[in-house]
C-alpha cells in the first residue's frame, strides 16, 4: 500500500467523522454554524488530490500520511474529552462546560488545531487545496472569535499555544 492510498482512507476517515459529527448535531444548533460563504469551492479543491496527486519525495508521502493519522486520532481524542464532559457543540454560544484539561490544558481549539493539521497534510498532495486550507481558518477564526465573546459573558477566558492562530 502505498502512501498515498493510505493518506486517502485517512482523508476518507476525516470526512466521515465530520459526517457523523453534523449528523449528531441537532438541527437548531446546525443554523448556529459559521461556514464560510464559498463553501463549495473549498470541499472540490479538497477533493483535488483523490483525482491529481503529485509525487511527493523519498519519505516525505508517509510522514505526511503521519501528520494526518496524528491530526485524526487528536480530532477525535478532542471530540470524546468535549462529550465526556457533556460540553461538546458545533455553535459558539451553547451552554458549555469550559475545558481545561487533557488536551485543552495545552490548546485553545485542539479539534480545531487537528483539522486543519489533516488539511495540511492532505494539501500537500496537490498544493491548489492550499486555498481550502486557509479558508477554513478563516472560518475558524470566525468562529473563535464568537467563542470567546461567549466565553468573556461567563467570565472565562482560556489560551493555549495556538491561540496565535485565532486572532
Amino acid at each position: 500500500m502505498s502512501a498515498l492510498t493510505v493518506s486517502r482512507v485517512l482523508f476518507v476517515c476525516f470526512l466521515s467523522n465530520e459526517a457523523i459529527v453534523l449528523t449528531r448535531t441537532p438541527p437548531e444548533e446546525r443554523k448556529r454554524i459559521i461556514m464560510p460563504r464559498a463553501m463549495p469551492l473549498p470541499v472540490l479543491l479538497l477533493l483535488a488530490p483523490f483525482f491529481f496527486a503529485l509525487e511527493l519525495p523519498g519519505g516525505w508521502g508517509w510522514w505526511v500520511a503521519f501528520v494526518q493519522a496524528l491530526g485524526l486520532g487528536m480530532e477525535i481524542a478532542g471530540e470524546l474529552q468535549l462529550a465526556r464532559a457533556q460540553s461538546f457543540s458545533m455553535s459558539a454560544n451553547l451552554p458549555a462546560q469550559p475545558q481545561t484539561t487533557g488536551l485543552y490544558r495545552r490548546l485553545e481549539n485542539p479539534i480545531y488545531v487537528a483539522i486543519l493539521l489533516q488539511l495540511l497534510a492532505w494539501a500537500a498532495w496537490m498544493p491548489v487545496a492550499f486555498i481550502a486550507v486557509a479558508m477554513q481558518l478563516e472560518s475558524f477564526r470566525r468562529m473563535v472569535r464568537e467563542e470567546r465573546k461567549y466565553l468573556a459573558r461567563l467570565a472565562v477566558s482560556h489560551r493555549g499555544a495556538d491561540s496565535f492562530l485565532w486572532n
